[in-house]
């Protein structure tokens, strides 16, 4: 089922995604999707990395936030240089 959502954006932004929107051969509609889906992964995968860095969350509790799997969310803390908290027991569950 999909939901209509309505927003108010300055014409500039709106602008923007014409522009862009053209460049890629999309309609607006479809471009603002695009860039709606990606900002919200975006941000799953911020807080999620966030939580876990501020120890209030486990990695697989910040994988289902982010909706990544473990080895993924293990691989963005490992490039983040964020230190993992997971025991051995945890790593050998994985394997």
């Amino acid at each position: 089922m999909t939901e209509q959502l309505n927003i108010r954006v300055d014409k500039s932004i709106v602008q923007e995604f014409e522009d862009l929107a053209k460049q890629e051969h999309l309609d607006r509609a479809a471009l603002v999707k695009k860039v709606m889906l990606l900002g919200l992964q975006h941000e799953r995968v911020s807080l999620a990395i966030q939580k876990y860095a501020m120890q209030e969350v486990s990695v697989e509790r910040a994988a289902e936030i982010a909706k990544v799997s473990m080895h993924e969310m293990l691989a963005l803390l490992t490039k983040l240089g964020i230190p993992s908290n997971m025991a051995v027991e945890d790593f050998q569950r994985l394997a």
